[in-house]
């Protein structure tokens, strides 16, 4: 499993970077480089989200349903604590960092989503 998870992680890493080096061109071209600021806080934050997920999925495979059903339930409330967290700091620093932060997460989001999908769905074929 942790074969196929670090498999999983360098494809999404390599895709990862082609989008952050055209994402770099793009803000360098309209003079708005500290938005990457915003954009890499959003990669983190979606690194911490999927790790939290992924680690508790990990360690609720060797529970209970109870216990998997709680500890995945505490875990998706301590994701949405950090997701409303850094969003408010990043509309309160202003709207262009608040779209640079959402922008970068849903880029690791979707990154995470797709990889999941594919590895899952590559099982049945």
């Amino acid at each position: 499993m942790r074969d196929i998870l670090l498999a999983d992680i360098v494809k999404m890493l390599k895709v990862l970077a082609i989008i952050t080096v055209m994402l770099f061109i793009s803000l360098l071209a309209y003079d708005r480089l500290p938005l990457l600021v915003g954009v890499v806080a959003g990669y983190l934050m979606g690194v911490a989200w999927y790790g939290v997920m992924l680690g508790r999925l990990w360690r609720s495979a060797e529970m209970t349903v109870a216990q998997a059903k709680s500890t995945m339930a505490a875990g998706l409330i301590l994701r949405l604590i950090l997701l409303a967290t850094v969003f408010g700091i990043a509309i309160q620093i202003s709207v262009e960092q608040f779209v640079a932060v959402v922008t970068g997460f849903a880029i690791i989001y979707v990154l995470g989503m797709v990889v999941l999908i594919q590895t899952n769905y590559s099982k049945y074929l």
